[in-house]
């Protein structure tokens, strides 16, 4: 009877594929598909560019790339709900466009939920037609500037973002995105510019710069604070709204899907500070320093940049101003990560993760 099993077994084994090769074929398979996909979906360029060693998001992580692309600006929000947002795309050169798509592709992102301009330079714009097009968007948001000129790097984000079928909106002050539930729950507000309907608005089109989105982001009372290249002027009218209607300065009704809430963004309370304009000596001002005291703050620039961003002025203003916040720079630890975790615990990681 044992020798009659055996002869079977025997017979199998001869009329079928062992399960480990079919397992190996089909990863084959797999790994093919999704080469070839890549393919039809990126440049060569990109898909030969290192990924960086990113774990996977843990369940309820907000996570901030502040990614380096050399001398210009570039963030990728993953919220904990696992919508996403770029915010800027660097100056489009090769280098700092594939940084952007390395950083997307080892998140495992296939499509942006929201991409915002904050302004309309071009080293902050300039890569965010290409990336647009290769991931697309569901709504693009666009700074306050007259005119999208054929052949600038804002005018042809403007068209890649229409072309990707994204609804494209105004920057404006009180834009907000909120979760689709209560489970994880965080909101992004935009704190200016003011829309330029608005009498006296501090709206200037001729001011790039000044025109610059600031935004809120807040998750498990962890908040952070976006500027863009605005300076002391806008920083400025903040605090002065801020000191002269105390909590109501921001505080904003929102319709969520599940009934109102009311967004009310503190400045007095502010844990991360993105520095504005690359650490330029005309940004990050005593003023937003002295009302935030941020813990940590966050700079964006090229190593080596001829125009010595961030400067030793603005970096002695932050110790001075807050001795004891942590400073992190893209020009020297590379690509920053920022994750805030369900309760409010935070770590931030470089040099690879």
């Amino acid at each position: 009877m044992k020798k009659a099993f055996s002869e079977a077994a025997a017979v199998r084994r001869g009329r079928t594929v062992p399960r480990r090769a079919i397992a190996l074929a089909a990863a084959a398979l797999l790994l093919t598909a999704a080469v070839l996909v890549d393919l039809l979906v990126f440049p060569l360029r990109f898909l030969i560019a290192p990924l960086p060693a990113l774990a996977e998001r843990g369940t309820g992580e907000m996570r901030v790339h502040f990614i380096d692309v050399g001398q210009g600006d570039s963030a990728l929000i993953e919220f904990p709900d696992g919508r996403t947002m770029l915010v800027d795309g660097g100056d489009g050169s090769d280098a700092a466009t594939a940084a952007v798509v390395s950083e997307m592709r080892a998140a495992g992102l296939r499509r942006l939920d929201y991409v915002l301009l904050t302004h309309a330079d071009a080293d902050h714009a300039g890569g965010l037609a290409e990336i647009v097009s290769l991931f697309g968007a569901e709504t693009a948001f666009m700074p306050p500037v007259e005119g999208a000129a054929e052949g600038t790097a804002f005018g042809d984000f403007y068209r890649a973002a229409a072309d990707a079928g994204a609804e494209v909106r105004l920057s404006q002050m009180y834009e907000a995105i909120l979760p689709a539930d209560e489970t994880y729950f965080y909101y992004l507000l935009f704190l200016a510019p003011l829309s330029p309907q608005i009498g006296s608005s501090a709206y200037n089109a001729g001011d790039e710069n000044e025109a610059s989105a600031v935004v809120w982001l807040e998750y498990e009372g962890r908040s952070l604070l976006l500027t863009g290249d605005a300076g002391e002027e806008t920083e400025e009218r903040l605090v002065r709204l801020a000191e002269t209607l105390g909590d109501e300065a921001f505080s904003f009704p929102a319709q969520a899907a599940w009934g109102e809430v009311t967004l009310a963004p503190d400045l007095a309370s502010l844990d991360f500070l993105k520095a504005g304009h690359h650490g330029s000596s005309s940004s990050t001002g005593e003023a937003l320093l002295r009302m935030t005291s941020p813990g940590a703050v966050f700079f964006s620039a090229g190593a080596g940049n001829g125009y010595l961003h961030p400067s030793y002025r603005c970096i002695e203003r932050v110790r001075e101003c807050v001795p004891d916040a942590e400073i992190y720079r893209t020009d020297e630890q590379g690509t920053l990560l920022l994750t805030i975790r369900p309760g409010g615990d935070y770590a931030v990681t470089y040099g690879g993760f």
